[in-house]
């Protein structure tokens, strides 16, 4: 009978340890998943209003890229190379980018006109998924199942950096897979169990590479925190490391069936550029960083360099509860506050800042690796709050004493900045004064110590409706700062409706224009929402925001006068040579009114009126060339000149045209505003010198337009004026203009298209990844394609393959002798086979090891092998 009553409480016991357990790690996903409901539903978040969760890249960028990709899928396109993504543009690399998140494979589950919907709340899903995780990190490490875990796992789903970069869907799987991976690493180190460690980092590898290299650069600094603490034999100390870099270069080879082509497509990036820096510079205090602790504060995503670092105000209190415990070893503190100093470092010191962003400073979006520095912060403070018994009174009255008196200083030191908003300093000691009372009531009463001491050796669940009470406390202040904290700081709203208006307009435009002109072209717009509206809306483009834009396109748009920068490039700033040359046939504009000269009005939907460009190229045309394939065109293009309009001229000039095609109508190049009198009528076009200079505000007849972004450097388009209109041009930007203004000449355009397009290709078929066509040529010389060069491309001509030479080292351009010439064109990315050769090799080389019986018994003496 006792036998049996023995067996029925243990069963008991285990049950209840069952749903103590399974209870910590459901609200750590619960709480921060509902906090972020409840603000979406607040904020009015379709299907709760009008409103929808698009904030920075994931406007410009994620929802066009997916819609490309939704497309592709359903339609069975090539997921290798896209048209509308740019000029042309490979596609696996943007995949691998952007989109390689196993989660967004969901999104064919649901209907394409929620495909908005379907990344905001797949966002509120993977935070919670960081609080789930986290919480499976600190019931692993701490090996407890005490409800005190939850408030850091809410912490860590709730934090800064979450509030200034949830929008980022990309980078979240990698969130959210960390504390798997660090808990592997730890169990690697611990007992030599590798499973967890290789299978969670190949994953955050394949999600998202660009934030796995900083979980990689963290891993070795933790890695050695860990050898310094866990007091391992020297003898032990060569096969930690050997399996450390195995099984980290195994991770990193599943991944490769992405990472080999995204590195290879990286390479015509500027990314690859890159200029270590020379002297070490400091952008802010330590006192600077630690204040942006406190609630509300403002996060960072601009081009400062400031980190979110914000993870619950308790921190104040617990860090110095951590040192002042003696039980917890010295080497142990050191090490975690060494680490925690070097990554406080490197937010402010520009050398580490840029090593950990690979080798390049961001382009906005500063600290994206401050995340880890959170991770290793709440894991110091959880250990605090689980030992506290172990801290005196007076410690804890010190502590609390501490924590006031800094944020009392923060207060002071930081008065008159922007970034703290009123109230925030007030508020942060008032929820560190209700979490010192909690310290305070806990400790005296013994109940949240009893639990940890209890559960920590035996890991018996017991507990009383006192200490139920107080957690249950703890855990609804804990809900109620993080809340406040997100929903001052994060979740931003723009309309639904204007994201998506007229987009249906654009697209039957399109469709009916594809259905009349089967043949190569582009589109482009007068006012675009987003640079990537080709994907957005699904027509080939010339214009393409994304870090893996083709770095010499780029450089050519730069030369040529069009907007660009390190990440895009824009038709803003074309004329009608460059569009010509970019094959840009026709042009959506909001506007009934554009220049009939330019510009033949064919369609209409809603407000949207379609244009066909009376001066446009084919996809190729033929050029006459020297000895080394050097065009006129090129000659021109190289030629030294005042600015991009002038460069332009002297390219026509190259062709052998007569005249100018941009006549100088006069400026005042050394004032802040001037005034141009129109003597010809004509269309017009003003080039600001000044890079300084961002914005240009033109008037005339009383209707005005603003050039906006000029440190882009484009060319302003002031469109047709009569004889007897006065044009003024004017800045509020400090400095000189530096303004040139020229008229367009017509009939020496109308020479110079017509010279090009005398010869062309005639595009027999084409689709995603092949282009096939046939061309005559009368002597020999050279067929440009406005196609950029990447390495993917096999060129055929008249069945044999050929190495293409370069137009302006950006298009293809390929060598022909005079005849009838078939040319045929495909694509595969670089390095694409290669990376899957690679992958399966490391996979079943980790298959192999990992579940090699005799792995297993060379595993430290008392461990198990398990999944992990």
């Amino acid at each position: 009978m006792q036998i049996i009553q023995s067996g029925i409480f243990r069963m008991a016991g285990r049950g209840r340890a069952a749903v103590r357990r399974n209870a910590v790690h459901l609200l750590s996903f619960l709480i921060p998943f509902s906090v972020m409901l409840g603000i979406f539903i607040y904020n009015g978040v379709f299907p709760f209003g009008d409103w929808s969760f698009m904030h920075s890249d994931m406007y410009h960028q994620y929802v066009p890229f997916l819609s490309e990709m939704l497309h592709k899928i359903r339609s069975g396109d090539s997921l290798a190379y896209s048209w509308n993504v740019g000029i042309g543009s490979n596609f696996v690399a943007l995949y691998a980018y952007y989109m390689a998140s196993p989660f967004n494979w969901l999104m064919l589950l649901f209907p394409d006109a929620y495909l908005i919907e379907f990344m905001s709340y797949l966002v509120i899903l993977k935070i919670g998924f960081c609080g789930f995780t986290f919480s499976l990190y600190l019931s692993g490490h701490f090996h407890s199942k005490s409800l005190a875990l939850v408030p850091f796992s809410v912490f860590y789903a709730l934090s800064g950096f979450l509030a200034a970069y949830n929008w980022n869907v990309m980078w979240l799987d990698c969130i959210f897979l960390f504390p798997l991976i660090a808990l592997g690493l730890e169990l690697l180190v611990s007992c030599g169990r590798i499973r967890l460690y290789c299978i969670s980092l190949a994953l955050c590898i394949l999600s998202n590479y660009y934030i796995s290299i900083m979980i990689c650069i963290f891993l070795v600094l933790y890695f050695l925190l860990l050898l310094f603490t866990c007091r391992k034999s020297l003898s032990q100390i060569p096969r930690l490391f050997l399996r450390f870099a195995l099984f980290s270069g195994l991770a990193g080879g599943m991944a490769a069936v992405l990472l080999i082509p995204e590195l290879a497509a990286l390479q015509l990036t500027k990314f690859t550029r890159f200029d270590f820096p020379e002297e070490l510079k400091f952008y802010f205090t330590t006192i600077d960083m630690l204040a942006r602790h406190c609630i509300n504060v403002a996060v960072e995503t601009g081009l400062d360099h400031w980190p979110n670092l914000y993870c619950g105000v308790a921190v104040f209190l617990l860090v110095p509860l951590y040192l002042a415990n003696r039980r917890i070893a010295l080497r142990q503190k050191a090490a975690r506050f060494g680490l925690l100093a070097f990554l406080l470092v490197s937010f402010s010191a520009n050398i580490p800042n840029f090593i950990w962003h690979g080798m390049n400073y961001p382009d906005s979006l500063p600290c994206r690796q401050s995340f880890l520095y959170i991770f290793l912060l709440l894991t110091l403070c959880c250990e605090a709050l689980l030992r506290i018994r172990e801290c005196s009174f007076r410690a804890v009255g010190f502590a609390f004493c501490l924590a006031l008196g800094t944020v009392l200083l923060f207060e002071k030191l930081m008065e008159g900045d922007e970034a703290y908003p009123v109230g925030s300093f007030l508020l942060t000691a008032v929820f560190l004064c209700l979490y010192g009372a909690f310290l305070y009531v806990t400790r005296r009463e013994e109940a949240v110590p009893k639990d940890v001491l209890e559960e920590m050796p035996s890991r018996r669940a017991s507990g009383t409706g006192k200490r139920a009470l107080f957690l249950s406390a703890l855990l609804l202040l804990v809900t109620a700062e993080a809340a406040v904290n997100m929903y001052q700081t994060s979740c931003s709203v723009t309309s639904r409706s204007s994201y998506l208006k007229d987009n249906g307009s654009y697209a039957a435009l399109a469709e009916r224009i594809r259905e009349e002109d089967p043949d190569f072209f582009r589109f482009e717009k007068t006012q675009r929402r987003t640079k990537n509206d080709g994907t957005l809306i699904g027509f080939p483009t010339a214009s393409l925001f994304s870090s893996t834009a083709n770095g010499h396109v780029e450089e050519l748009y730069e030369t040529l006068g069009m907007s660009h920068s390190k990440v895009f490039y824009c038709f803003d700033g074309a004329t009608p040579l460059t569009s010509s040359l970019l094959s840009v046939r026709y042009l959506f504009s909001r506007s009934a009114g554009e220049d009939s000269r330019l510009y033949e009005l064919v369609g209409q939907e809603g407000e949207i009126y379609l244009y066909r460009c009376r001066y446009t190229l084919p996809l190729g045309f033929w050029t006459k060339t020297d000895p080394d394939l050097v065009c006129p065109l090129e000659y021109g293009l190289e030629q030294e000149a005042a600015n991009p309009i002038d460069r332009q001229n002297r390219m026509v000039k190259a062709l052998g045209i007569e005249g100018e095609l941009f006549i100088s109508a006069g400026a005042g190049s050394n004032a802040d505003s001037t005034v141009v009198s129109i003597e010809e009528p004509g269309h017009y076009y003003a080039w600001v010198g000044n890079s300084r200079v961002n914005t240009l505000n033109m008037e005339c007849g009383g209707e005005s337009q603003t050039f906006e972004k000029l440190k882009h450097r484009y060319i302003c388009d002031l469109g047709w004026h009569d004889p007897g209109e006065t044009v003024s041009l004017s800045s509020e930007d400090s400095g000189n203009l530096e303004l040139s203004v020229y008229r367009l000449d017509y009939q020496v355009l109308d020479a110079a298209v017509s010279d090009l397009g005398s010869t062309a290709m005639t595009v027999d078929s084409f689709d995603s990844t092949h282009i096939d066509g046939h061309i005559r040529t009368e002597q020999s010389g050279g067929l440009i394609l406005s196609i950029p060069y990447e390495p993917g491309w096999t060129v055929l001509v008249d069945g044999e393959r050929i190495t293409p030479a370069l137009f302006a080292d950006t298009f293809l351009h390929i060598p022909l002798d005079a005849g009838e010439h078939t040319v045929q064109m495909s694509y595969r990315p670089a390095g694409l086979t290669l990376g899957i050769l690679v992958s399966l090799f490391c996979l079943f080389a980790f298959l192999f090891l990992a579940f090699r019986p005799s792995l297993q018994r060379r595993s430290d003496p008392g461990t198990k092998g398990g999944l992990l």
